[in-house]
């Protein structure tokens, strides 16, 4: 899955240093899912002073987080 952050230089850079995210399903009805950032890329907006990054999602799987 291929997704897109926006945020400022701080916000980013504490993205990219989580080598795990974990995403919460709506209302809480899912259950947690962890991913791992891959193939990521960052750019900057030249008029509004936003960074982008985009990156894909790999889901891991339980066994592969206790490891």
């Amino acid at each position: 899955m291929r997704v897109c952050f926006y945020g400022t230089d701080e916000e980013i850079t504490r993205i990219c240093e989580r080598p795990i995210l974990a995403l919460l399903g709506p209302h809480r009805t899912q259950r947690v899912v962890a991913f791992e950032l891959l193939h990521v890329s960052v750019s900057a907006d030249p008029y509004a002073g936003v960074y982008r990054l985009r990156a894909d999602l790999a889901e891991v799987h339980r066994q592969e987080v206790n490891e």
